[in-house]
Parts: C-alpha cells; structure tokens; sequence
C-alpha cells in the first residue's frame, strides 16, 4: 500500500514492473479513495516456490517506498481467504473495459476518475499475461487472447440512497476510458445489452450464435450475458 499521491507514477512503475515479471509472478492494482487522497495498493502473488526468486522480483515494488508491507510466505488457501471471497454479500455494481495497453493517456483518465470517486468505488487493474495470451482467439469462447489490463470499476452502498450515486461515477468512468477499449471481460458486467455481449466474445460472437441456435433454439438459458439464437 502507497501513500496517497503519485498515482500516475506509481502506475506507470506497476506496468514496468508486469512487463519483467516472469509467469510465475502476478499482481494486480486497486485504486481507492482516501480522505488523504487516492492510494494506490498492489496484490502479489509468487507461485514459483523459491523465496529469494520472489523477493528479488518484488524488489522494484519496495523501492517505490510503500507505506504497508504485507507480502509473505502463506498457503494457498490463507491466500484465497486474504482475497475477501468469503465476505458477506454487499450491494454493489461494476463493469469493466479491457486495455491492450496502460499508456500515460489511459492513466491519466484513471486518475482523474479515482479523484472524483464515491468514497466506497474503487478502480482494479487485472493483468492479462502469460498462459492466457498463449491461446489462439478463435481457440476458446473467451476472445480476450492478447496481453493487457482489465480494468474494474466498482463501488458499493449500504443505504438505497447512496446507489444511484455510485452507479452513475461507474458508468461515467466507464464511458471515459471506452477510446482505449478493445473489449469486455462478461464475468465482471453489472448490466448487460447486446452490444456489451458482443464486445465480450468478439470475433467468437457469430460461432456462439450457430452453437445457442442448436442447442438452445427457445433461449431457456437467458438470464445471464444472453446470446440470442437469432
């Protein structure tokens, strides 16, 4: 975790630091509001097995002077609970882009974003590498074969009052970075429309429309990032 500030520096030293990384490193960025100002935190995760490899990789990372270090040594399963998958659930809603690259224009849009956010959004930045950009696009369904980021923007409310707030900084964040878009990741869509479908599976769209038609001409199986059998 990084003192508030810097954040376009900071980012443009997480991009530098995935573009040396090994597969066996992976990390991703959040971007949270602060009544000091916007921070900046970066998820590690090192599967290699070898701790000096793993310290030495993450090196870059603590010569930026966080301000809280947590990285370890822990199991699997403590890794997966420090995720918060076993939170209650909140409501909530999100969307996200996907970007081929972190350039200073798309970092500078995501800063100005996180400046202005509700005090429960955030913005993640999810990697895209490795294993995953070694499979060819028309391979699988998922059409997100190329390395870059996934950019997460969500936000959270406890009072009824408070949504309305934090669905329009979303989408408005959303419609800001769509010049640097080139597709969507489906599991992260709060709302849904054809276009949003189709920006997800992208070249892939017209086989999944041949394969829903055959297996499922009546679309019983709708409530979900629909593909219409038409």
């Amino acid at each position: 975790m990084y003192p508030a500030g810097r954040i376009p520096d900071l980012l443009q030293a997480f991009v530098k630091f995935l573009g040396g990384a090994p597969d066996e490193m992976d990390a991703f960025a959040q971007l949270l509001p602060s009544e000091r100002g916007p921070t900046l935190k970066i998820d590690v995760c090192y599967c290699g097995g070898k701790l000096q490899v793993a310290n030495d990789l993450v090196r870059p990372l603590r010569a930026l002077k966080p301000e809280e270090d947590r990285v370890k040594t822990v199991s699997y399963l403590e890794a997966q609970a420090a995720g918060g998958f076993l939170l209650a659930p909140i409501a909530h809603f999100q969307t996200n882009l996907f970007l081929r690259e972190l350039n200073g224009a798309a970092i500078a849009a995501i800063a100005m974003a996180i400046n202005n956010a509700p005090a429960t959004c955030r913005v993640i930045i999810v990697p895209l590498r490795g294993a995953v950009s070694r499979v060819g696009l028309s391979d699988t369904a998922f059409a997100l074969r190329q390395p870059g980021y996934e950019i997460d923007i969500a936000g959270v409310w406890s009072a009824p009052a408070a949504k309305a707030d934090v669905v329009r900084w979303v989408q408005a964040t959303r419609d800001n970075l769509q010049p640097f878009a080139h597709g969507v990741y489906v599991n992260q869509l709060g709302d849904t429309s054809d276009q949003l479908v189709r920006a997800a599976y992208g070249p892939n769209y017209a086989r999944l429309v041949e394969v829903k038609k055959k297996y499922d001409p009546n679309n019983v199986l709708r409530l979900n990032q629909n593909i219409k059998p038409t």
